[in-house]
C-alpha cells in the first residue's frame, strides 16, 4: 500500500525554467503523486514541464500588473482566486506553496493538525501594531508572526470555510486600509501578511513550519541539517 497523499502543492513560477524544474524534479523523487498546479504568472509557457511532472497547469495574466497599484484589492484578490483554483485541483488537506527558491531534500509526513504555518523568523519580520491590535481586539490573542513564503502550509478545510468571507472583507476594505494616511496597514498588501491576517482574525492561528529551515537562519551549517524543506536556496537562481 502506498503512502497517503496528505497535500497538494501552489506553484506560481515566472521566467526562470532552471529553477522550476529543479524545484519540480526535487519534490518529484520524495511525493510522486501529490498534485501540483503549476501556473504561469504572465511569464514562460511551462506547459512542457507540467506534462514531464504530471502537474495541472494554468497560463495567467502576471499578478504584480499594474505596477503603480500593485499592492490593491484587485491584486490581492487575484492572489485569493489563485489559491483557491489550486486547493480546489488538488482536493487534499493541505496546500503547500512552492517557489523557485524551494529545495525538497526528503520524504516527510504531516502528523498533526495546524491552521497555517510558515517561516520561523516571521516573527522578525513581525505585525504592525495597528494589525496586531486588531487582531487581538477580535481573537482575544496576541498574534506577531507572519511567513508564508514558499515552503509554508495551510489547512484547506479551513480555507474553504473563510474563502468567501475574506473576499468579501478584501473587496469592502482592503484599498481603504492600505490607502490609508499612516503605513500601519501597507503590509496587507503583501501575500504572507495578508493570508497570516486573514487567518488570525478569524480565529486560526499560524505557527512554524517544523519541516522546513530557511537558508538565512543557519548561512554555514543549514545543509547538515535535517529539515526536508529549505527556503531560500538561490543557487538555482
Amino acid at each position: 500500500m502506498g503512502k497517503k497523499v496528505q497535500f497538494g502543492c501552489y506553484y506560481a513560477a515566472y521566467k526562470n525554467e532552471k529553477a522550476t524544474r529543479f524545484v519540480l524534479e526535487n519534490f518529484r523523487k520524495h511525493f510522486p503523486e501529490n498534485p501540483i498546479l503549476l501556473i504561469s504568472d504572465g511569464g514562460d509557457d511551462f506547459s512542457h514541464l507540467a506534462k514531464e511532472f504530471n502537474c495541472g497547469y494554468e497560463h495567467l495574466h502576471n499578478i504584480f500588473e499594474p505596477k503603480e497599484d500593485m499592492y490593491c484589492s484587485v491584486r490581492m484578490l487575484e492572489y485569493w482566486k489563485r489559491l483557491k483554483l489550486s486547493v480546489d485541483y488538488c482536493n487534499k488537506d493541505y496546500l503547500m506553496i512552492l517557489e523557485d527558491d524551494v529545495y525538497i531534500r526528503d520524504y516527510f509526513e504531516i502528523n498533526r493538525h495546524f491552521n497555517l504555518c510558515g517561516s520561523r523568523l516571521g516573527a522578525e519580520l513581525g505585525l504592525s501594531d495597528t494589525i496586531k491590535k486588531e487582531i487581538k481586539d477580535f481573537t482575544f490573542r496576541d498574534v506577531n508572526n507572519y511567513g508564508m513564503c514558499g515552503g509554508s502550509f495551510f489547512n484547506t478545510r479551513i480555507f474553504n470555510k473563510i474563502y468567501h468571507d475574506v473576499i468579501l472583507d478584501i473587496n469592502n476594505n482592503h484599498d481603504e486600509k492600505i490607502k490609508s494616511e499612516t503605513d500601519e496597514w501597507c503590509s496587507l498588501g503583501s501575500t504572507d501578511s495578508n493570508i497570516t491576517y486573514h487567518f488570525c482574525i478569524r480565529g486560526y492561528f499560524y505557527e512554524p513550519n517544523p519541516w522546513m529551515i530557511e537558508v538565512r537562519e543557519n548561512r554555514k551549517e543549514w545543509k547538515n541539517t535535517d529539515y526536508p524543506i529549505v527556503h531560500e536556496y538561490k543557487e538555482k537562481y
